[in-house]
C-alpha cells in the first residue's frame, strides 16, 4: 500500500512540473539531474522562492531597493551562501518536490546537488530582482 501511495505521489509531482528544454547530449549524470529535476522544480517553485527572499529582504535589509543593482546582486549572493536558515529553507523548497528516486539520488549526492540548487536559485533571484519590490 505504501509503495502505491509513493508511486501516485511521484506521478502527480511529474505531472505538475513545467517542461524545461535543455541540451541532453553528452551530459553527466549530475547535469542530467540538474536539467531534468532541479530546473523544472525551481521553475515551478519560482513564486515561492521570490516570496521567501522578498520576506527575508523586508526583515533583514529593508533598504535593499535603494541599493545600486551591483550591490543588490552581491547581497543576494552573500545571503544565499552565508545565511544557513535562508539557504536551507530554499533547498527544502526544491527537495520537497522530488520523487522518491530523485530523493535517493539527492541523498547520495547531497553536497553537489545543494550547491547546484543554491547556484540556480541565486541566478533566478538575480534575474528577477524587480519582482522583489
Amino acid at each position: 500500500m505504501e509503495t502505491k501511495l509513493l508511486g501516485e505521489r511521484d506521478d502527480q509531482l511529474m505531472r505538475i512540473r513545467p517542461m524545461v528544454l535543455s541540451e541532453t547530449a553528452g551530459e553527466s549524470e549530475m547535469e542530467a539531474f540538474q536539467n531534468r529535476t532541479l530546473r523544472p522544480i525551481l521553475k515551478f517553485q519560482n513564486g515561492i522562492i521570490l516570496a521567501q527572499f522578498s520576506k527575508y529582504v523586508i526583515k533583514f535589509k529593508p533598504v535593499f531597493k535603494a541599493y545600486v543593482r551591483s550591490a543588490q546582486v552581491s547581497f543576494i549572493d552573500d545571503c544565499m551562501k552565508k545565511d544557513p536558515r535562508l539557504k536551507n529553507s530554499m533547498i527544502a523548497s526544491a527537495v520537497g518536490l522530488m520523487t522518491l528516486s530523485e530523493y535517493e539520488f539527492y541523498c547520495v549526492n547531497k553536497n553537489e546537488v545543494n550547491k547546484r540548487i543554491v547556484a540556480l536559485i541565486i541566478k533566478r533571484i538575480q534575474d528577477q530582482m524587480e519582482m522583489l519590490y
